[in-house]
C-alpha cells in the first residue's frame, strides 16, 4: 500500500446562529486522501491530526446557508511542506459547489490551519500532496456512517 486509507467523517454542524431551529439539522462530512506516495512511513496519526484541524476550521467558518440547507461538494488538493506550511497560493480548487460560500469555507479551514506540525522526520520527500472534499448537507459515496 503507498498511502494510508482515506480519513473522513463529518456530523452535525455545530449551531452559532442564536436563531431558534436555524441549528442543529445541517451535516457536514470531509474526505480526506494522501496522494504521495509514503516512502514505508506510517502517515495515520498524522494524517488524523491533520483532519481534525482541519474540520475544526471548517466547522468554525461554515456559512449560515449551511445550517439553513444549502447543499454542495467542494474538492480541494494542496501540499504540506517538510515544516507542516502550505505553499502560497494553495489549496488548488479541482471542483467547485458553485456557492461562493461553500467553497470559500473550504478555502479557508485550509489556509486557518496553516502551519501543519512538520511531517515525520522518517519520510525524505519535501512535501506530502493531499485532497480534502467536502460536503455540505450531503453523504459522501460509500459512506458507512460513523
Amino acid at each position: 500500500m503507498n498511502a494510508p486509507n482515506a480519513i473522513g467523517g463529518g456530523g452535525q454542524v455545530p449551531s452559532n446562529s442564536g436563531i431558534p431551529g436555524a441549528g442543529g439539522q445541517a451535516q457536514a462530512f470531509g474526505n480526506m486522501e494522501m496522494l504521495t506516495p509514503t516512502q514505508g512511513v506510517d502517515f495515520n496519526d498524522y494524517l488524523h491530526r491533520v483532519y481534525i484541524i482541519v474540520r475544526r476550521n471548517w466547522f468554525s467558518v461554515m456559512p449560515e446557508s449551511v445550517r439553513l440547507g444549502d447543499k454542495g461538494v467542494v474538492s480541494l488538493q494542496f501540499r504540506i511542506m517538510k515544516n507542516g506550511v502550505v505553499p502560497d497560493g494553495e489549496p488548488v480548487r479541482l471542483s467547485t459547489s458553485g456557492k461562493e460560500p461553500l467553497d470559500r469555507a473550504a478555502v479557508s479551514s485550509i489556509r486557518a490551519s496553516t502551519p501543519f506540525e512538520p511531517l515525520p522526520p522518517a519520510f525524505s520527500g519535501p512535501y506530502i500532496e493531499l485532497r480534502f472534499t467536502y460536503y455540505y448537507n450531503l453523504l459522501p459515496p460509500n459512506y458507512g456512517g460513523q
